[in-house]
């Protein structure tokens, strides 16, 4: 099963795509959440890759509450959801920018910081939902 992840910011969005089988996912690109054709580009990605489903990245604090961005998300990740009408899973994305960084470093930047986190967020989520497969 392909799975299409996204790491929302109020700046930046990530997104990236991956694999059930193989347990890998790799960053497509990053736009800009408020930038006109956001959603244009990502019913093109949707259409081309034409995922299962979508894995979001859900932030918390070290007290396992949601930051302060959870409203934003919350929206982005419903809207998605009824837009191409596919299912929503949450993923932890702590310590994903950190690790997208350590990506970056290795792969080089394009297709940015973002999609690299976008592509650890959906690693994770295999991790945690094939275990017992």
């Amino acid at each position: 099963m392909r799975l299409m992840a996204f790491d929302y910011g109020r700046r930046r969005l990530g997104i990236a795509i991956g694999d059930e089988i193989t347990g890998t996912a790799r960053g497509l690109t990053t736009l800009r959440p408020d930038h006109a054709d956001a959603g244009k580009t990502i019913a093109a990605l949707v259409a081309e890759w034409r995922p299962a489903a979508f894995v979001v990245g859900w932030p918390t604090r070290a007290d396992g509450e949601p930051t302060a961005l959870g409203p934003a998300i919350r929206r982005f990740a419903e809207e998605l959801g009824r837009c191409h009408g596919l299912p929503v899973y949450w993923a932890d994305e702590r310590l994903s920018s950190h690790l997208g960084r350590e990506r970056v470093r290795h792969r080089g930047s394009d297709p940015g910081l973002d999609a690299h986190a976008a592509a650890v967020i959906l690693e994770g989520w295999f991790m945690e939902n094939t275990r017992n497969a």
